[in-house]
């Protein structure tokens, strides 16, 4: 039988030989032969609400509901979430994510701040993904009117062989015809952007999604913000676009920034626009609250 000091050298030696193995290996397939990440792009972005008792009462118990980022797309992944208060992290059927916070004890004036820091991955080029039901991106919906007659007449006009073609003549029909009107509040969806021949970032993207849709073309609206590096996400910012999808992968349209298939990494989606009956945010495209004497605005 080894004594003790013999066997804890053999079992050091062993280790140590382990160790050199795997050391080796990494010097003989080094991370450049290595399998490339998906989503090579590393990105920061933060965000914030205040949440204000405007009253002279306490509120004892009032809920807050923000979007956070979408957990994958073709070119995004949230790898990792940090947040300022404790959060149930609710996820819908379209891939959407949302932060879900029981505030109690607000005190009569007081507001408190709530802090999101999301570490995400992006990709330059999109990733196939797998697409559970492409049928509900095809579908007439409240702001898509792919049905109606004078959409599906302009859509006629528009279709190719190819889905790709399809979707960049629409892309480029809609830059022509329609003239950008500065923000608007209130969604007004396709039919109004076809009529006017004027709309904001969400018309553009309601009215291209529908033509596409109308060729059968799978499209869905975006919403998020546009980034090139760390940032310090602010509402002023947020934009609406459009993806479509050309049977291999979703591709990126922002009509209202003239943006084709350009510069997919910079697009920090937060929310897919599509109908979700499991929707937390219930229409909501940013935020929603309840609670009576509660006002919840998003900073910067």
């Amino acid at each position: 039988m080894l004594r003790l000091p013999v066997r804890r050298h053999i079992i050091f030696f062993l280790t140590l030989l382990g160790s050199l193995l795997i050391l080796a290996e990494a010097l003989r397939y080094p991370a450049a032969h290595r399998a490339p990440s998906p989503y090579p792009i590393q990105r920061t972005v933060q965000y914030a609400f205040t949440l204000q008792n405007q009253t002279n009462r306490l509120i004892e118990r009032a809920e807050f509901w923000a979007a956070g980022p979408v957990k994958e797309t073709a070119t995004q992944r949230c790898d990792r979430l940090e947040v300022s208060h404790p959060y149930q992290l609710i996820s819908d059927d379209l891939g959407n994510q949302v932060l879900f916070f029981e505030i109690r004890n607000l005190p009569p004036f007081s507001s408190r701040i709530i802090t999101v820091t999301a570490h995400m991955s992006f990709s330059p080029v999109p990733n196939r993904l797998v697409v559970k039901d492409t049928e509900r991106y095809l579908s007439p919906e409240p702001f898509y009117e792919a049905d109606a007659p004078e959409l599906t007449r302009v859509a006629a006009g528009l279709k190719s062989n190819r889905p790709m073609e399809s979707a960049e003549k629409t892309f480029q029909w809609v830059v022509s015809n329609v003239a950008y009107s500065g923000y608007t509040r209130n969604d007004r969806g396709a039919l109004y952007a076809l009529r006017k021949k004027e709309a904001d970032c969400t018309e553009f993207m309601y009215l291209f999604a529908a033509l596409c849709r109308a060729n059968r073309i799978p499209a869905r609206g975006m919403g998020g913000f546009v980034c090139t590096q760390n940032a310090l996400l602010r509402p002023s910012e947020y934009h609406n676009w459009a993806e479509f999808h050309d049977g291999k992968v979703w591709r990126i349209a922002d009509p209202q920034r003239k943006a084709f298939m350009k510069d997919p990494s910079h697009y920090v989606a937060m929310r897919v626009i599509a109908k979700s009956s499991q929707d937390p945010l219930a229409g909501f495209h940013r935020f929603r609250y309840s609670g009576e004497g509660l006002k919840v605005r998003m900073n910067g």
